[in-house]
């Protein structure tokens, strides 16, 4: 088993659980796993806007546009 996967898979689970809470909004355990993707994504996506932000925000500002 990759102990550094485990560590942090159960780093991200301890974060969302406190962050749900935080926010009064609860997982049902059947959706954890689709949910703990999109959180991982949108973590993903927060890395690359922080490290390319004026190229990311040209390239995205047509789809918030009307």
């Amino acid at each position: 088993m990759n102990s550094s996967k485990t560590d942090a898979d159960t780093s991200v689970d301890t974060y969302m659980d406190y962050l749900f809470d935080v926010l009064g909004l609860d997982i049902r355990e059947e959706w954890r796993a689709d949910v703990k993707r999109y959180f991982m994504l949108s973590a993903g996506m927060a890395k690359v806007l922080e490290a390319h932000p004026l190229e990311m925000t040209e390239a995205l500002a047509p789809v918030f546009r009307p």
